[in-house]
């Protein structure tokens, strides 16, 4: 059996999407039985999942081999909705996915397929820009989701197709996308303030002897920030947390994964990602967003780190 774990917030809009694309028949292969658990606090999304998990015909009844549960999570953050989903989940494996994005075709099948190697704990999917890169934050969103893959490919594979040579060392680790991950079920509990929870997970299958997978086939498609503000919003979350991180000890010198000298290895990747001389253009003024970026976390973190519930807010232009 496995779980299929659904977060949302204010996403009464795209969760119905996001619940089709993993649970539709005609566009998965699912498993005899499964569960699916949607966590949101806010009734809009509660209802709009509950109408989505009708309509593809699942029910309540547990007595059922497929069959549905809504948790009214109390509001806290993503980590504490996550933590009431491992403690419900009876599945042996667990797929944990956003209520804000769509999964591609055959996703949950992909996933499972990994699991057949007893040694993975586990499995990322690849996160896709769903945003046209015919616009400034379009072409980051691109670009950055693009690069991410490319260097997951030479991690594991030492080898990536279509973006040129080698850059990069491989690695025996790196962490999974939210977006979109498969993780054996060994009970975790997340901390309640753990702004990358994501890598927590990962890092904590990791030191458990666990190896982590990459299942390229399995794309999430993402809307990213569509203006600055907001993009320095979500990257401060994101990249704040890995240095968060460090004060749970769960973090070692050889398997850090992001730092603003991990990224100096993909220095020349934005100008050769470009396709014209508009993007090379903005592929020139990301250099300065992403120092100040680096900047901001680095102030943050060292004098006056903000609360979750303060660096924990909703981007309202990614939904």
């Amino acid at each position: 059996m496995i779980s299929i774990i659904i977060t949302g917030w204010k996403e009464p809009k795209t969760i119905g999407n996001a619940i089709k694309s993993l649970l539709d028949p005609k566009i998965n292969e699912l498993p005899e039985e499964f569960e699916v658990i949607q966590l949101s606090p806010d009734n809009e999304t509660i209802n709009a999942g509950k109408a989505a998990f009708k309509k593809l015909g699942l029910t309540r009844n547990t007595k059922n081999p497929q069959y549905y549960k809504i948790i009214k999570d109390p509001g806290k953050g993503k980590p504490v909705a996550l933590n009431i989903a491992f403690k419900e989940a009876k599945g042996e494996i667990l797929v944990l996915t956003d209520g804000d994005v769509y999964l591609s075709p055959n996703s949950v099948k992909n996933f499972l397929e990994v699991f057949t190697d007893e040694k993975i704990g586990g499995v990322s999917g690849r996160p896709v820009s769903a945003d046209s890169d015919e616009s400034p934050m379009g072409f980051y969103g691109n670009l950055l989701a693009d690069a991410a893959h490319h260097k997951r490919m030479i991690d594991l594979t030492e080898n990536a197709q279509g973006f040129g040579t080698k850059i990069v060392k491989k690695r025996k680790f790196f962490p999974m996308s939210g977006y979109a991950m498969a993780i054996r079920n060994i009970k975790l509990e997340l901390p309640q303030d753990v702004l990358s929870d994501d890598a927590f997970i990962s890092y904590s299958l990791f030191n458990r002897g666990y190896r982590i997978a990459y299942q390229p086939e399995v794309k999430a498609y993402v809307k990213y920030a569509s203006s600055l503000s907001d993009y320095f919003k979500q990257k401060k979350r994101s990249l704040g947390g890995f240095i968060q991180l460090w004060k749970y000890n769960i973090v070692k010198p050889e398997t850090k994964s992001r730092s603003f000298w991990h990224e100096i290895e993909y220095f020349w990747f934005p100008v050769k990602y470009s396709r014209n001389l508009k993007q090379f253009t903005w592929a020139i003024f990301l250099y300065p967003i992403r120092l100040f970026l680096w900047i901001q976390i680095w102030f943050e973190r060292k004098f006056k780190e903000k609360s979750f519930e303060k660096t924990w807010v909703r981007i309202e232009s990614t939904k």
